[in-house]
C-alpha cells in the first residue's frame, strides 16, 4: 500500500516500529548526541520560556532532552511528564535522568493524538523533532490544546531541509543517488516535512494557537569524535532511513559508505565532525 493510501493508524504503527528498533543506538549514542544537539535542545527552552514550579510537558522525548534541561529549569517545585511511543526510548530517558539525580520527572507511554492527561494540566508542551513524525497533526495539536492551560506556550522543533543541513546532505544523496525516492504525501510523517515554517505556521494558528513566531534558526551541530564514528551512529539511530540504505546492493552500498565518509571528512577538524544544522523553531500561546 502506497503512503497516501495508508491510514493514520498504519502510518503511526510504521513511526512505532521504526523507532523501537532505533531505541537501543539512542542510548549507545546517547553521550555524543546531547552534545551534537545541546545548542538546539538549549533554543527550545529558551523558547519555552520556563519557570520555576511550572509544570511541563515533553513529547517524542527520546532519551531525555529536552525533558532533562526542563526539568532543571524548573526545579523541583515544578514537574515534567516526559513522554513516547517507544517505551524503549522512555527506559533510557528514565536512566538517564536518574544519573542527573532528577526525581521531578515522570515518564508515560502516550500518544500525542490522545494524551492521557487531564485539561489545562500543563504550563508549557515541548517537542524537540518529534512533530514531523505525528500522523494526524490537527488531531494531536487539538490534544495538546486541551491539556495547555489558557495562555500557556508551545515550543517545537523541526528540521529545515536537506538542503540546509549539511550533515543529512553528505549522509543521504549518496544513497538517494542511486536509489531515488518518490516525494512523500504532503502531511505524511517524514523528517522534512516542516522545513518550510509557512506550513508549521499555518497548521498551528488553524489548531487556534496565537503570537505565534515560527522562523529557521542555525545551529552548530557537531558530532564529538571520527567521521567514521559519526556515520555509524546515523546509521542506527536514524530510523526512518534505515530502509533505503538498507535496500541497496552490497556493492552499491559499499561504494554509496565510502562517498559519505568522504563527504563528512569535509567537516572533520582534528577532533570533531564540526557541521552545522538548521532548524525551524516554533513558539505560540494557546
Amino acid at each position: 500500500m502506497s503512503p497516501e493510501h495508508k491510514s493514520a493508524s498504519d502510518l503511526k504503527e510504521i513511526v512505532r516500529q521504526e523507532w523501537t528498533g532505533a531505541a537501543p543506538s539512542w542510548q549507545k549514542w546517547n553521550r555524543q548526541f546531547v552534545i551534537q544537539t545541546r545548542a538546539a535542545t538549549e533554543l527550545i527552552l529558551r523558547g519555552a520560556e520556563l519557570a520555576s514550579g511550572m509544570h511541563v510537558l515533553d513529547l517524542a522525548c527520546g532519551t531525555g532532552e529536552p525533558a532533562i534541561g526542563a526539568a532543571k529549569a524548573v526545579g523541583p517545585m515544578g514537574r515534567v511528564v516526559a513522554t513516547d511511543l517507544v517505551p524503549g526510548m522512555l527506559e533510557a530517558a528514565s536512566k538517564n535522568a536518574r544519573a542527573q539525580g532528577l526525581a521531578n520527572m515522570e515518564f508515560r507511554v502516550a500518544d500525542a493524538e490522545q494524551l492521557p492527561f487531564a485539561t489545562a494540566e500543563f504550563d508549557r508542551i515541548t517537542c524537540r523533532f518529534g512533530i514531523m513524525f505525528f500522523p494526524d497533526m490537527p488531531r494531536a495539536l487539538a490534544s495538546m490544546k486541551r491539556v495547555l492551560k489558557a495562555g500557556g506556550r508551545i515550543s517545537f522543533l523541526a528540521f529545515a531541509s536537506l538542503e540546509e543541513n549539511p550533515l543529512f546532505s553528505a549522509t543521504l544523496r549518496p544513497f538517494l543517488s542511486r536509489a531515488p525516492q518518490p516525494p512523500p504525501p504532503p502531511d505524511a510523517p517524514n523528517v522534512f516535512r516542516f522545513a518550510d515554517p509557512a506550513k508549521l505556521a499555518g497548521v498551528l494558528s488553524a489548531a487556534g494557537f496565537h503570537h505565534l513566531q515560527v522562523a529557521k534558526r542555525q545551529v552548530p551541530w557537531p558530532w564529538p569524535g571520527p567521521p567514521e564514528e559519526a556515520w555509524e551512529s546515523i546509521r542506527e539511530m536514524a530510523a526512518p532511513f534505515k530502509t533505503m540504505i538498507e535496500a541497496l546492493p552490497p556493492d552499491q552500498r559499499e561504494a554509496a559508505n565510502q562517498e559519505v565518509l568522504q563527504g563528512l571528512r569535509q567537516f572533520w577538524d582534528g577532533k570533531q565532525v564540526n557541521a552545522s544544522g538548521t532548524v525551524v523553531l516554533a513558539t505560540a500561546a494557546a
